[in-house]
């Protein structure tokens, strides 16, 4: 790949689309070849990969049963729950522990639910445990919001993740509009509203918090 490019941009993709990819091995697949053979050069999917799609080509990779994607990036991980499922629109969060390591997520809030900072960026489907998939980390994003009222409901008004040391009215870890600005939620900002946000559904928001540390 050139020096200074952003994003990979081919991927070896295990489905037909982006929001189907639920790997069980990194990059889909376990070539064995024979005894000196040699290896042959395919583009794989890495975890850390990011790839930065246009409007069309996203939903050209939109299994549109599950959820239509917009332009923007998105990146290659390993995800894991504990409490929390990995579900589509919820917030995918990233461990201090493994910066450096390896590229995971978690559908857990991290550090905690009260302080729930350490945003990856927003799961585009339902991936098994322990599998690989691709999750949003740019761009306008289809975002799961709380199931309790809002703080607010407007277009336009920033959004952040749900900061509640109780909360547990979704099943995945969603997302609030409007909450007073304190250092926990401009620390845990995802974006903008496109629209007005309701509670229990999933709504349009323009993630304005930057990509997180991928692979270039």
């Amino acid at each position: 790949m050139a020096a200074g490019m952003l994003t990979k941009q081919a991927t070896f993709n295990t489905a037909k689309f982006l929001n189907d990819v639920n790997d069980a091995a990194q990059g889909g697949v376990i070539v064995s070849l024979p005894a000196g053979a040699p290896s042959p050069a395919v583009s794989q999917d890495i975890p850390g990969d990011r790839i930065a799609l246009d409007d069309a080509t996203a939903l050209a990779l939109s299994d549109t049963t599950i959820g239509t994607l917009f332009g923007g990036v998105y990146m290659y991980v390993q995800t894991t729950a504990v409490t929390r499922l990995a579900g589509r629109g919820g917030i995918a969060f990233f461990k201090t522990a493994d910066l450096g390591v390896a590229y995971k997520v978690y559908s857990d809030p991290d550090p905690s639910a009260a302080i729930p900072t350490h945003v990856a960026g927003v799961y585009i489907s339902a991936p098994t445990s322990g599998n690989y998939c691709w999750i949003q980390v740019a761009g306008a994003a289809s975002v799961q919001f709380d199931n309790a009222a809002l703080t607010s409901a407007a277009d336009g008004q920033y959004v952040s993740v749900k900061v509640s040391s109780g909360n547990a009215a979704t099943l995945t870890y969603p997302a609030d509009c409007g909450a007073a600005t304190t250092n926990i939620t401009v620390a845990a900002l995802l974006g903008v509203a496109c629209g007005l946000p309701s509670s229990t559904v999933i709504s349009t928001v323009m993630l304005t918090r930057g990509t997180f540390c991928g692979r270039i």
